[in-house]
């Protein structure tokens, strides 16, 4: 099993569990509330190492408890903070604006400080995978570094750069599909379907599920997706994994995966 690197945000969540959407001007009361760990990076790096693989966290935390949290967070997931820096200011928060059917919407609440950390190019050898849990252009010269360390790169859209070898995401994340990478496109109820050169090669089903709360259910697809590629499995297992851990996720109240199968491991649970 190859080490995983993630790179991507670090959060903390609160989450708004609502009626509806409000519209402009009106009013909306939360019918229950929670603050609780998140980030995409943070969900999917956790996720890999419940499920018992070796994980690099690459990101940053603010001087702040938020911060502490969720290094502490992290630790207690048996996740590698080495690479985790410390930054002036606020830990990345977001609102979630929770539906009765499940769906969320994301409000930002600090600035993005991700596209000035510092990324351990040198640090990851031959046959590691790397996650980009977001992008910016700045990436660009890192992802091309750590692919001509022999490692596998990834990313979610629009990391499009020769050295991806896959990128996953919504379909709200792709602005058109990729032509000189392998997309995954993930679309909520509808399932998966990936494109290779630009074309629809398989459509995957979704795994039904009573929705509850959709925060998260991307970052444990890509987990799901990445665990199956780190073990030698197919592109087609990995989707199929990553559907199942999607599905799971969705039935609790969480933004990091809490109760995932994979076929080595039984069951795993949030330590």
């Amino acid at each position: 099993m190859p080490d995983f690197w993630i790179i991507g945000p670090i959060a903390w969540d609160l989450a708004l569990y609502i009626d509806r959407i409000p519209a402009s001007g009106h009013f909306v009361q939360s019918g229950d509330s929670v603050e609780r760990p998140g980030g995409t990076g943070a969900n999917v790096a956790v996720a890999l190492s419940q499920a018992g693989g070796r994980v690099h966290m690459v990101g940053y935390v603010g001087a702040d408890a938020a911060g502490q949290t969720m290094t502490n967070t992290l630790t207690a997931a048996r996740v590698d903070i080495d690479h985790v820096q410390v930054l002036p200011g606020r830990t990345s928060s977001v609102v979630l604006l929770i539906e009765p059917n499940g769906e969320r919407t994301i409000i930002g609440i600090h600035p993005d400080l991700l596209h000035i950390i510092t990324i351990p190019t040198q640090a990851v050898a031959p046959g590691d995978i790397v996650y980009f849990a977001a992008w910016h252009d700045t990436f660009t010269s890192a992802a091309q570094a750590m692919a001509a360390q022999g490692a596998l790169v990834t990313s979610v859209p629009p990391g499009v750069v020769p050295a991806m070898q896959y990128l996953i995401g919504s379909r709200n994340d792709y602005a058109a599909v990729p032509e000189k990478a392998t997309a995954i496109m993930t679309d909520g109820a509808n399932g998966v379907t990936v494109y290779a050169s630009g074309q629809s090669e398989d459509h995957y089903p979704a795994v039904p599920a009573d929705v509850v709360d959709a925060t998260g259910a991307g970052d444990a697809f890509a987990a799901g997706l990445l665990w199956e590629i780190g073990n030698g499995k197919t592109l087609a297992e990995g989707v199929h994994l990553g559907l199942t851990w999607a599905a799971t996720t969705v039935q609790t109240r969480s933004s990091m995966p809490t109760t995932l199968q994979t076929p080595q491991c039984g069951s795993i649970k949030r330590r």
